[in-house]
């Protein structure tokens, strides 16, 4: 097992990942070897395929690693049981990368996204995650992230969590594609706009939307926004604080069991939304029924 700093400049290969010299220690990476992505702004642009059958002791991409990793559409392809990006220790507000983009594989990887940069690719987050083992975890502490976000890209995660650094509400933005099979969601803060299933979803502070044809089995909502728009039917919903709000779409949508305690609100149409069991407590606070969609 080798610490790998990437160089990325031997001349007539740069960017290439498949290039020994590329490399300080000299050698391309195997398996087990940790590597490092720090204070370098050499893009990866070749043999982003090199290593899509090794399995890292670590990646690491500090946020002073301005180059960019993988193509618009293209992603490295390479395994590491730990996953770091966007983290810095020093003076200084580095920028980070417009572009990372990363396929971990199918191994179990535990990703901790601190920050981001500036997306390069219009429409698209600047760090992008394709995993496919059910044990993963994410955590994002800031930036702008998207785990298969794209049409048809599926994978898998345990647990995704969203924390904040300073500012609750913005610090972390994070895309979640309807291809994902997630079983826990936490979020403290930030934005998460999520398409796929969730067995478990808690949400204290920020904003949600939850859309395409996922169903929640129990959905705590203990601050901040949810927008549920999602066709999928939700089993339990218990609010204790914040709002969901579910008239923000005109589809039929049921809730099996919504339990509403003060200072939790709730917004729905009954027109559109079925709440098959009765509300529990029903308080005048808590509860407010549109009788009609906005036109």
């Amino acid at each position: 097992m080798t610490t790998k700093i990437w160089v990325g400049t031997d001349t007539g290969h740069e960017g290439d990942i498949n290039t020994a010299a590329n490399w300080s220690p000299s050698g391309v990476p195997e398996a087990g070897d940790d590597v490092y992505f720090e204070n370098s702004s050499q893009s990866v642009t070749a043999g982003l395929d090199t290593l899509a059958a090794v399995t890292l002791g670590s990646l690491n991409i500090a946020q002073n690693y301005t180059g960019t990793i993988g193509t618009a559409s293209a992603y490295l392809q390479a395994a590491a049981t730990v996953c770091r990006a966007g983290y810095h220790y020093g003076p200084g507000t580095p920028i980070g990368s417009g572009r990372l983009m990363l396929d971990l594989k199918s191994v179990q990887s535990a990703i901790t996204i601190d920050n981001s940069g500036t997306p390069t690719d219009t429409g698209k987050a600047a760090i992008r995650i394709k995993n496919t083992h059910a044990s993963s975890t994410l955590t994002v502490n800031k930036g702008k992230v998207a785990f298969c976000g794209d049409t048809g890209e599926t994978g898998q995660l345990a647990s995704l969590t969203l924390n904040y650094v300073s500012n609750k509400g913005t610090d972390a933005e994070v895309y979640v594609g309807a291809g994902v099979t997630l079983a826990t969601v936490k979020k403290y803060g930030g934005k998460l706009n999520i398409r796929c299933a969730v067995t478990t979803y808690t949400t204290y502070d920020g904003s949600d939307v939850i859309s395409g044809s996922g169903a929640i089995t129990t959905l705590y909502v203990k601050g901040g926004t949810v927008e549920a728009n999602s066709t999928g039917t939700i089993t339990t919903a218990e609010v204790s604080g914040g709002l969901l709000d579910l008239t923000k779409s005109p589809a039929a949508r049921t809730i099996t069991t919504l339990k509403v305690d003060p200072p939790g609100k709730v917004k729905y149409d009954p027109a559109v939304v079925t709440l098959t069991n009765k509300i529990q407590p029903i308080t005048a606070a808590g509860v407010v029924a549109y009788q009609a969609m906005a036109s």
